[in-house]
């Protein structure tokens, strides 16, 4: 019986990622924008020439 229910889970996992992955094939990588412009970068580079 317990392998029964770890199978039907697994069935069910494979099913949902599989559907998933064929709902929206033609955009592998993940979305976002890229024109954000990066603060981290900014700020590192003034704690550096505050130092310097």
């Amino acid at each position: 019986m317990e392998l029964l229910v770890i199978a039907l889970i697994a069935a069910l996992v494979t099913y949902g990622l599989n559907r998933n992955n064929k709902h929206n094939p033609e955009h592998p990588h993940l979305h976002g924008s890229t024109d954000v412009k990066n603060m981290d970068t900014e700020r590192v580079a003034t704690d550096l020439l505050a130092r310097a």
